[in-house]
């Protein structure tokens, strides 16, 4: 009889009027076996945010509001300076050039000191070109005279829109071939002083009357 056994005797004659209960001693740690799995909570996989719906792009007829587009003047652009305004015949290839208004260019043929100062060369206002030089514009002489086959060239006033005049000494004859040109002062400065007189009929005399 296994000690199991005469245990449970023992105790029967002992507690011979109760009713006894045999309980089960628990399994041992070593005989519980625990899944796992059972130990691990379940993750869930997580469903993938869903894409962001783009936004509806209303097309111009879907636009409540009329937007209207004002187009603005387009200018038109600006006609190129004239060079020089011409007025007269240089019958014998006499050009004089100034930079002064319109009003007073119109005038020159008629103006009675420069028919003078022409009369003491042999020449009349009618016989010379006048050229009157846009200010918006560098002129070249060399060029002047080249294009226009010019045999005296005479002009007049300070800060004249001319290339190198800061080179150029007043009163001074410079020649180009068989072009000769002076610069001198405005006609209105020499009318009024006896000495520029003096210095332009002295420049005009080596450009008009000396041969060589």
């Amino acid at each position: 009889m296994s000690s199991s056994s005469a245990d449970f005797l023992f105790l029967q004659q002992l507690y011979g009027q109760d009713t006894l209960y045999v309980i089960p001693e628990p399994a041992s740690e070593e005989a519980i076996s625990i899944p796992v799995a059972s130990l691990v909570s379940p993750v869930t996989a997580e469903a993938p945010a869903p894409e962001p719906t783009p936004e509806k792009v209303e097309t111009p007829a879907e636009v409540s509001l009329a937007v209207q587009v004002i187009e603005e003047p387009v200018a038109a652009p600006a006609a190129p300076a004239e060079e020089i305004k011409w007025l007269g015949e240089a019958v014998h290839g006499t050009y004089l050039l100034f930079e002064v208004p319109e009003t007073v260019f119109r005038q020159l043929p008629q103006h009675p000191f420069l028919q003078k100062v022409m009369a003491a060369v042999g020449l009349n206002t009618g016989q010379i070109k006048f050229g009157n030089m846009s200010p918006a514009l560098e002129h070249d002489v060399k060029k002047i005279a080249a294009e226009n086959v010019a045999r005296h060239i005479i002009l007049f006033g300070q800060g004249l829109p001319v290339a190198n005049l800061s080179r150029m000494e007043f009163y001074r004859m410079y020649r180009l071939g068989e072009s000769r040109f002076v610069l001198v002062d405005s006609l209105e400065d020499i009318e009024k002083s006896v000495e520029l007189k003096k210095k332009l009929w002295d420049v005009l005399q080596k450009i008009f009357l000396q041969q060589n």
